[in-house]
């Protein structure tokens, strides 16, 4: 399957139902992602992620890259820094390298994580703010 915009797949357990990207298990992209929506991860990708949405990292998912969302779900691989507006959850299957800066983590019993964790206020995840500031 390739890279699409999917409204049937929720990004979060609650029901959410809004457009989101999908990044499907069968795929390898190596690059940069940036984006104003949620993001699925369920194949791989060797590059940064930038959102101001939330990212979920299935188990079989993987990023080479840091991160930048305002919630970030691990339940698969990360190897890189992240900094997260709001929520960091690291669950049972997650494996993290690299440090974290968010408001808030929850790190599961039987997650792996090695790297530093910085609990702070909220950060900007704005990216069309950030995209103006580096000009």
């Amino acid at each position: 399957m390739p890279l699409f915009k999917d409204k049937l797949f929720p990004l979060l357990s609650d029901g959410d139902d809004a457009g989101l990207t999908l990044i499907d298990e069968d795929i390898t992209l190596v690059g940069e992602i940036v984006s104003e929506e949620d993001i699925r991860l369920r194949g791989r990708v060797k590059g940064n992620v930038s959102t101001s949405g939330s990212v979920v990292i299935e188990p079989r998912g993987s990023v080479l890259g840091d991160i930048t969302a305002e919630n970030l779900i691990v339940e698969g691989a990360v190897e890189g820094k992240v900094v997260v507006a709001r929520k960091f959850e690291l669950r049972p299957s997650g494996r993290m390298r690299g440090d974290i800066r968010a408001s808030v983590v929850a790190i599961a019993e039987d997650a792996f994580l090695q790297g530093k964790v910085l609990a702070t206020e909220k950060i900007s995840t704005n990216v069309q703010k950030r995209r103006l500031e580096k000009r």
